[in-house]
C-alpha cells in the first residue's frame, strides 16, 4: 500500500478514535515500527494531527489547514465517483459551469471532458484531467482563473483568482465542501472560501458534492447557507435532521 493511502486510512481512523500509536497503526497496516514512523511524521507536517507519547493525536478540524490532494483522493474515492456520474446529470450541453477544487469535483472530469461545456476553474488539476481525458480536439472548453497557488492542493486561490472569476457568469457552480451542519456549509480556509463564494454569487444554481463523512462536521469558516445552495449530491441517506434541513436539495447517487 502506498503511504498516502495509508496516511488516508490513518486519518479516518483518527476521526473515529481521536489517538493512534505506532503499534496500532503497525497492526492495522502490516507495516514496520519505523514505516510508521514516517506516515506520523508526514501526518504531523501537513497540518492534520498533533505528535503524542508513541503516536499522534487528530487535531480539533476547526484548526486544521487543508489535507493535501493526493492524501485526500485516497478517503471514499468510490463514493466521491458515484456523487459526481449524479452531479453531472443536472449540466445540459451548452452550459457555462464554475467548479471548484477538490477530489470530489475532480471526478467531474471524466464526465465533463468530451462534453460542450465551457468551464471555468481555479484547479490545476481538474483543467489538467480534462484535457488528460478529452478524446479529440472538441469537447469541454477550460478556462482558469489566475491567483496564488496554495501548497500542495493545485487550488488557485487570492485576490487574483476572485477578481477573475468575477469577470464570468455560470449557470451551475459545482462545490467541495469541507463540513455540513444545521446552519450551513463550511470549508477549512478563507482564502477558498472567498473564491467559493464568488462563485456563488455569480452562478444560477449552485451544486454541492458532499460524502457521508462531510455531515455534522464545523470546518474553521462558514461558507453560505442553505438559502445559497439549489442542490446536494451526496452517496447515502444523512441522518433525519439532515434530511428535513436540506428538503428538496437534497439528492442521494445510486449505488452500481
Amino acid at each position: 500500500m502506498k503511504q498516502s493511502a495509508r496516511i488516508g486510512k490513518i486519518v479516518a481512523l483518527l476521526r473515529e478514535r481521536g489517538e493512534l500509536t505506532v503499534e496500532e497503526a503497525c497492526a492495522q497496516f502490516t507495516v514496520s515500527q519505523a514505516t510508521a514512523r514516517r506516515d506520523f511524521v508526514a501526518l504531523v507536517e501537513c497540518g492534520k494531527a498533533e505528535k503524542t507519547w508513541g503516536g499522534v493525536r487528530a487535531l480539533d478540524p476547526q484548526a486544521s489547514p487543508m489535507l493535501p490532494s493526493g492524501m485526500r483522493e485516497e478517503i471514499h474515492t468510490e463514493e466521491k465517483c458515484r456523487i459526481a456520474a449524479r452531479a453531472a446529470a443536472f449540466c445540459k450541453d451548452g452550459d457555462i459551469v464554475f467548479i471548484d477544487g477538490g477530489t470530489t469535483t475532480l471526478q467531474l472530469a471524466r464526465w465533463f471532458a468530451d462534453r460542450p461545456l465551457r468551464i471555468v476553474t481555479n484547479s490545476l488539476l481538474i483543467a489538467h484531467e480534462i484535457d488528460r481525458l478529452r478524446s479529440g480536439p472538441s469537447g469541454a472548453e477550460v478556462f482558469l482563473t489566475g491567483g496564488y497557488l496554495y501548497p500542495r492542493s493545485g487550488l488557485l486561490v487570492g485576490p487574483e483568482a476572485t477578481a477573475s472569476l468575477q469577470k464570468y457568469q455560470a449557470d451551475l457552480a459545482f462545490l467541495s465542501v469541507g463540513g455540513i451542519g444545521e446552519a450551513g456549509i463550511s470549508n477549512n480556509h478563507h482564502l477558498v472560501v472567498e473564491v467559493e463564494r464568488v462563485m456563488i454569487s455569480r452562478a444560477e444554481r449552485v451544486v454541492l458534492l458532499a460524502d457521508h463523512s462531510k455531515f455534522g462536521r464545523r470546518e474553521l469558516i462558514a461558507e453560505c447557507g442553505w438559502e445559497d445552495v439549489d442542490a446536494l449530491v451526496t452517496d447515502s441517506t444523512p441522518d433525519a435532521a439532515y434530511v428535513k434541513i436540506a428538503r428538496e436539495r437534497l439528492v442521494v447517487a445510486p449505488k452500481p
